[in-house]
């Protein structure tokens, strides 16, 4: 008969064989693999910039509405399971469009007015020449800026006003600068900005529809004789 020291044993030894195995350590996550010795965010960025270049083309070509999203991914090589990735519709492939439109456009006229060896009036000249270029030197930039984004939806038109008033800003902040200096009189220059920008969206619609447009060169003497006429004639009020 075995002993009570034994029984203890073989109770240890069958416990030991019947218990379950100790859990493996769990393998950290392993990163989305690339392509071509691109990482897969590379890839993912590569796919945006390529459907954005893509919106860009085709509804400024085909225009917004006639535009849908399986054209869309055709054209930029991409499946439809990666477009949802990073937009979530087609108006929101047109915002990202427009935001790039508007940010070239935002560069090239704060350089302009930030050279200080001109003076006030060589800078807004310059401004509003880089503005006319940053649209018709690619003629796509000015249709997605002031006709496409035009009537697309509520949210689309807020932030059409949202950026005509960012720049109506500019012209603003020029005005009171040169009413500080006693150029012009002290006023609110919020409606001469925002109907300055408005002329140029809309002198720039008339360039891109009409049968006959006016030169560049045209244009961007018309909206220097505007600016001239809605700022500066505050000063001849001034100074009858």
């Amino acid at each position: 008969m075995p002993s009570p020291k034994t029984k203890a044993k073989k109770a240890t030894a069958q416990r030991k064989r019947t218990a379950a195995p100790a859990p493996k350590p769990r393998a950290a996550p392993r990163e989305r693999r690339g392509y071509g010795g691109r990482s897969a965010e590379e890839l993912r960025l590569e796919r945006r910039e390529r459907l954005i270049a893509t919106g860009l083309d085709l509804f400024a070509s085909r225009g917004y509405h006639r535009t849908q999203i399986e054209l869309l991914c055709t054209q930029a090589k991409v499946t439809t399971r990666h477009f949802y990735e990073e937009f979530s519709s087609r108006e929101d492939l047109l915002v990202a469009v427009y935001e790039g439109v508007i940010s070239k456009t935002r560069v090239v006229v704060i350089a302009a007015l930030q050279n200080q060896k001109l003076t006030p009036q060589q800078r807004i000249a310059n401004a509003i020449s880089a503005f006319v270029h940053a649209y018709t030197d690619d003629p796509r930039h000015a249709r997605i800026a002031c006709i496409e984004v035009v009537g697309v939806s509520e949210d689309m038109a807020r932030r059409r006003r949202a950026v005509i008033h960012e720049f109506a800003q500019v012209v603003e902040g020029y005005a009171n600068q040169l009413a500080k200096s006693g150029v012009l009189p002290v006023r609110n220059y919020h409606l001469p900005g925002v109907a300055m920008i408005g002329a140029v969206n809309e002198l720039m619609s008339e360039w891109l529809t009409v049968d006959h447009p006016p030169t560049v060169a045209e244009l961007t003497d018309e909206l220097l004789q505007l600016f001239d006429a809605v700022i500066g004639g505050a000063q001849r009020l001034m100074n009858p």
